[in-house]
């Protein structure tokens, strides 16, 4: 039995004994917040202990409100506050695990509702945040949730969509947009990434490159929509008017062309997406070196005598902060020294082109020397006689590791592409059906006897669950299951056989090799966006003449004096980090066509 009793808050404490020994602090402010606008809604449950004090056995939690209450001055800290006196015999741990136990806590989804409902009344955003203790910020995002259709709503109340889910389909306000994609999108396919996708088909990702170089502010005041994510801190957003943004781009991308333009190319095209694999269509000319002034050359060699003497300080210091500043500020200097004494003679002006573009990170690119093919002279132009020879062809092992990468990547966009993967299978069925020899043709392995690199582990492991786990089952199940879904099976299986790794044996024009390059470009695959060379899977595996000669042909100048003095670990080091962002690949790793093959075969 109990009575229903005053006490003054200084002569409650907490009991020892309360079961609820987690979270016990959380959300504490907003419930002192709620407390402080809507009253002590529930009486805490006390029992006499010894003096005058009184144990809170359940309802602690309102009790550390009323005291931060105290704290803040909002309230008194002898207020009398209403409790349930309980006998002194009483189990006081039963009572505290019935009251944690047997409630039942509010469905986020009311919650939602709730919040929307208190603001569709007349109460303001700030209003509800101060009178719940949560940030307005909290209050916009609940209501968002709030205004989901009632279907989808009723979908995450049944556990049928998570939080994330759900959140993902606040993405669009468009209820029949939101119901659709609930519908269309099977449960084993339907994820965050998925809905958000559907729902803004035909919108473009605010870290597309083009939207970075404009600028999302720039966009909207030439009076773009911006379509937001409350529920993505990081580049939130999709830009819906796709014809105002490549407008924006072009007329940015010409005034860097007029300037171009002025260096005096015989022409200059502006491409908002070129991708590396569009050189192919070109031969790249070289520009060539002017003498330094004697100043410069006095000025170079100084730098170089610093940067040695600072290096061997480094390594003796173990990478001192301010002396590797200075490398990089020596570093620079030198580069622009070069820079400087780099033109391109008037006849590779009167041939050769530019093209004015973007980079991956959406930073602007110009690349020079452009060449096209069949406008080569009868005698090409002799390229710069400083640039350091080619070295001899990277190792097999170096190779064969790289393409396996390769084949990981073609792997793993063919599992996502149910289209082109049902057009790569019947392809590889069909060659050796109609073709002698022609299983050679395709880089699908489709009996899987030696199966490629394939999507991974994780793949295997969600198909898993979803096939039935006897062999003899299989057909039955494919029977009864829809076309999408045999699509997305026949896509993992067929990317499973890819296998893209130039191994010793393989000859230059390997059709299976030639076929996966084939397979990439289908899928759209940018190789510059799915690898970057680096020092272990790459520089320091081949020669310092090698890493020298690709940041010749990465950054388009002659080799550096101080490359040449560097140790290897340093120049792998310094590659790497000038490489990047460059859309440089090794040969390995390029997507090539004929003529890249048969200019190698001639080779």
């Amino acid at each position: 039995m109990t009575e229903t009793i005053t006490i003054p808050l200084n002569k409650l404490t907490v009991w020892n004994g309360n079961v609820r020994k987690t979270g016990i602090s959380d959300g504490i402010e907003e419930l002192a917040a709620s407390i402080a606008a809507h009253g002590l809604l529930q009486a805490p449950i006390v029992r006499k202990i010894k003096g005058s004090k009184f144990a809170v056995v359940a309802g602690q939690r309102r009790f550390l409100a009323l005291k931060l209450l105290a704290e803040q001055g909002a309230i008194a800290s002898d207020m009398d506050v209403p409790c349930q006196l309980v006998a002194s015999d009483a189990d006081a741990g039963e009572i505290s695990l019935a009251e944690n136990v047997v409630r039942v806590a509010m469905h986020p989804a009311d919650q939602f509702v709730a919040f929307r409902e208190l603001v569709d009344r007349g109460v303001d955003v700030a209003a509800v945040a101060t009178r719940f203790g949560v940030t307005e910020s909290v209050v916009v995002k609940r209501l968002k949730l709030g205004r989901l259709s009632p279907v989808v709503l009723e979908a995450y109340r049944q556990g049928e969509i998570d939080l994330e889910d759900a959140q993902a389909f606040a993405i669009s306000d468009d209820h029949v947009a939101q119901e659709r994609v609930l519908a269309d999108l099977p449960e084993w396919q339907r994820s965050p990434s998925s809905i958000r996708r559907y729902l803004t088909e035909g919108e473009i990702p605010a870290t597309d490159k083009r939207v970075r170089f404009v600028g999302i502010e720039a966009y909207e005041q030439a009076g773009g929509a911006v379509r937001r994510d409350l529920f993505d801190d990081e580049d939130s957003g999709t830009i819906i008017d796709q014809a105002l943004l490549n407008s924006l781009v072009a007329e940015k991308l010409s005034a860097l062309a007029a300037d171009v333009r002025a260096e005096g190319w015989a022409w200059v095209e502006i491409a908002g997406d070129f991708d590396r694999s569009m050189l192919t269509d070109f031969r790249r000319a070289k520009p060539v070196q002017q003498e330094l002034s004697e100043e410069q050359e006095s000025l170079s060699a100084a730098l170089a005598e610093e940067y040695d003497a600072l290096a061997d300080s480094a390594e003796a210091d173990d990478g001192d902060e301010a002396v590797l500043a200075r490398l990089d500020e020596i570093d620079q200097a030198l580069a622009a020294i070069e820079e400087g004494r780099t033109v391109w003679p008037a006849e590779v002006l009167a041939l050769a082109g530019a093209v004015v573009t973007l980079a991956y990170d959406g930073s602007p690119d110009v690349v020079r020397g452009l060449v096209r093919r069949g406008d080569e002279p009868q005698h090409p132009v002799v390229e710069n006689e400083s640039s350091p020879r080619k070295p001899a062809v990277i190792s097999a092992a170096l190779v064969e590791s790289l393409t396996s990468e390769k084949s990981s990547i073609v792997s793993r966009a063919l599992a996502e592409n149910p289209v082109v993967a049902l057009a790569a299978v019947v392809h590889a069925l069909a060659l050796p059906v109609f073709y002698r020899f022609g299983r050679e043709q395709s880089c699908l392995q489709i009996v899987l006897r030696d199966a490629g690199p394939g999507c991974g582990d994780d793949a295997d492991r969600g198909w898993a669950g979803h096939l039935p786990q006897e062999p003899e089952a299989l057909w039955t199940w494919c029977l009864a299951q829809p076309q999408e879904r045999l699509l997305a099976l026949l896509a993992h299986v067929a990317a499973e056989s890819v296998d893209a790794v130039r191994r010793k044996s393989d000859p230059v024009n390997s059709p299976r090799i030639g076929h996966a390059d084939a397979l990439a470009r289908a899928l759209g695959i940018d190789m510059t966006q799915t690898f970057t060379p680096g020092v272990e899977n790459y520089f320091s595996r081949i020669s310092g003449a090698q890493i020298i000669s690709a940041l010749c042909e990465a950054k388009g100048v002659p080799a550096a004096p101080s490359w040449e003095k560097m140790k290897k670990s340093e120049l792998a080091a310094f590659a790497a980090r000038e490489i990047a962002g460059t859309g440089w690949l090794p040969e390995a790793m390029r997507l090539r066509d004929e003529q890249d093959v048969e200019r190698q075969e001639a080779a």
